[in-house]
């Protein structure tokens, strides 16, 4: 008898346990707006704080600015400079310009040695604002910072030799949602919506872009881009980032770019997926209570139901 009631006393507890914790779960995902598989909290459009996709209009310092065509009469002229390339190693490796030294951004104000010369900071050509924030640094312990306009692509329009596999300068024209949101509110940054339809989500995340649908007639297309980009010809760092809904379908347009002599962008994965970035973002500023998620057991509750089986029991 007493292992009959020991064994029903197990059974109950698991039974109640398995209940509780299944209560639990689905109490979580009532309150949450909306998940996927991985419990993930999404938002709606409205959710999202206009912090994150209005624009606050910078500039970038046109005094750290240098040409293509300025740094190749320097070495022509024989004069001394620094090339440092800040890419990772392994970026580096597969393609740079030759003599450049690659000295990753945060490492430069070791290199005392540097300071005899004028440097030149190199990367894919998008991404300045650390190379610009770091230059403001540099400059004020007595470093000669430049930062090459337009990177890498830039230096291979302009015919300069490169050592290296030269397709990967068709990958530096894939943007991230995160340099994207880095560089979003610098107007040197120009930015198309190619969408057949300017979507709602466009309007909102992005607001500061421009529509220019992918014309059927591409020579028309290209002179209303080009008239675009005319406007800021004369602003250091010029970049145009192109995006549509979900960031498939870039190759069609970019042959067209090609003869805009401007360093073309695309963002990764549309304005769908720079929405989820910007909520994964949102998510990152909850508190961290709000953004863990536990399955495990209540010892409490536990306990609470243990003692109340135990009283059935020896009723």
């Amino acid at each position: 008898m007493k292992f009959i009631i020991t064994f029903r006393s197990k059974s109950l507890l698991i039974t109640a346990v398995m209940i509780l914790a299944l209560s639990i779960q689905v109490s979580a995902a009532a309150g949450n707006h909306g998940t996927n598989r991985t419990n993930e909290t999404y938002y709606s459009i409205s959710e999202i704080s206009e912090k994150l996709y209005n624009r606050k209009p910078k500039q970038y310092e046109s005094s750290f600015a240098i040409s293509p065509d300025a740094v190749l009469y320097k070495l022509r002229q024989k004069q001394k400079i620094n090339l440092v390339d800040v890419r990772n190693p392994g970026d580096f490796a597969r393609l740079h310009i030759p003599g450049s030294l690659n000295i990753p951004l945060y490492a430069v104000k070791t290199k005392v040695f540097l300071k005899s010369f004028p440097i030149v900071l190199i990367n894919a050509g998008f991404h300045y604002s650390p190379l610009a924030a770091e230059c403001r640094k540099l400059k004020d312990m007595d470093f000669k910072m430049f930062i090459l306009d337009g990177g890498l692509p830039a230096w291979k329009r302009k015919g300069s030799p490169l050592v290296g596999d030269l397709f990967v300068l068709a990958e530096m024209q894939a943007v991230s949602p995160h340099v994207f949101f880095q560089e979003k509110d610098f107007e040197n940054t120009l930015v198309i919506d190619i969408s057949p339809v300017q979507t709602e989500l466009s309007r909102q995340l992005i607001p500061y872009s421009r529509h220019i649908p992918v014309s059927a007639e591409p020579s028309e297309w290209f002179r209303k881009l080009n008239r675009i980009i005319a406007e800021h010809k004369n602003q250091p760092f010029l970049s145009v980032v192109v995006f549509n809904e979900t960031g498939h379908g870039y190759d069609q347009s970019n042959n067209i770019f090609a003869g805009l002599n401007v360093n073309i962008s695309y963002l990764k994965s549309g304005v769908a997926g720079y929405k989820r970035y910007l909520e994964d973002l949102l998510l990152s500023w909850l508190p961290r209570d709000s953004r863990i998620k536990t399955n495990r057991k209540c010892k409490s509750c536990v306990k609470k139901i243990e003692e109340n089986i135990v009283t059935e029991i020896h009723k």
